[in-house]
């Protein structure tokens, strides 16, 4: 049996244990090789945060914007994800900030206006000795101020409450036909959550933007309880890998250098050498899952 199949029949194994929601009981089916969970939850429609609304056939590649949201843009829905392209603009309504730009609304630069929260001296969090010198690229919004990150985490929470619950229907050539809720979707070790992205690219629904994905990253990681509702983390590292390569350019590899960067920057707990190998393998593996499903 090869390297995929054994993915494949550990994913299975997996679904058939699933049951849950918030909203519902989710029933795991098989009949003639199908899985299927059948949930008494099907979100239809849900205002997106930044950009747009969430439909069914919406995807989110429209620019980021300026002004009071936070989101990252464009629509999403059924076959689409989270946008990711653009700018984020503040929540007083300063101009849009690109994710790399340490200007004053970031804590940085010589005229920084305020120390920034958790900060000394107008010294930001992320401005320590000690962290790595690496291309973050989409993860240098993890030095964006503590408000920022914690308005993401509102927004995500909130639009979760229907995200989560909607029902996925897999489906890709030469593959059998999946169905499964989101939040069963980010309850999957990182290695079968990768696989489902790189199979089943165009029919998944996930969380995208780095600012959202970080500041799930954040809180997960300082109380050890999912922020999501109905997600039963598969491991700790399992989650954070999640977070972390969704959260990453989809062309810049994930280091051991880059845990240990964000995982400062971010203000978090020291990592063993152990557990920084193993999350850098496993948010890799995502990311290239996105990479390879997005083509």
């Amino acid at each position: 049996m090869n390297a995929e199949k054994l993915i494949k029949a550990g994913l299975h194994k997996a679904l058939l244990g699933t049951v849950a929601l918030s909203v519902g009981v989710a029933t795991p089916l098989l009949s003639g090789g199908r899985i299927s969970l059948v949930s008494v939850a099907h979100a239809q429609t849900q205002s997106g945060g930044g950009g747009g609304s969430m439909g069914a056939n919406g995807s989110g590649h429209a620019p980021g914007t300026s002004g009071q949201s936070m989101g990252q843009g464009g629509s999403t829905g059924m076959n689409g994800h989270y946008g990711q392209g653009g700018s984020t603009g503040t929540e007083t309504g300063d101009e849009g900030t690109s994710p790399d730009k340490q200007g004053p609304r970031y804590g940085g630069g010589e005229n920084s206006r305020q120390p920034a929260a958790g900060t000394s001296g107008g010294r930001p969090a992320w401005a320590k000795e000690g962290i790595p010198s690496v291309e973050l690229g989409r993860l240098s919004v993890a030095r964006a101020p503590a408000h920022v990150l914690d308005h993401a985490f509102s927004e995500t929470v909130t639009n979760w409450a229907t995200m989560g619950t909607t029902v996925m229907e897999l489906t890709a050539d030469g593959q059998e036909t999946l169905t499964m809720t989101v939040a069963q979707f980010y309850s999957l070790p990182a290695d079968q959550f990768a696989y489902i992205v790189k199979t089943y690219y165009s029919s998944i629904v996930r969380i995208d933007s780095p600012l959202e994905n970080l500041s799930l990253l954040k809180s997960f990681a300082l109380t050890n309880v999912s922020p999501l509702t109905g997600v039963t983390p598969a491991s700790r590292d399992d989650m954070i890998a999640i977070y972390l390569g969704s959260a990453s350019d989809k062309t810049i590899p994930i280091t051991v250098d880059t845990v240990t960067a964000v995982n400062t920057i971010l203000g978090l707990p020291a990592l063993t050498p152990e557990e920084t190998a193993d999350i850098q393998a496993k948010a890799e593996d995502v990311r290239l899952a996105i990479l390879s499903g997005h083509g």
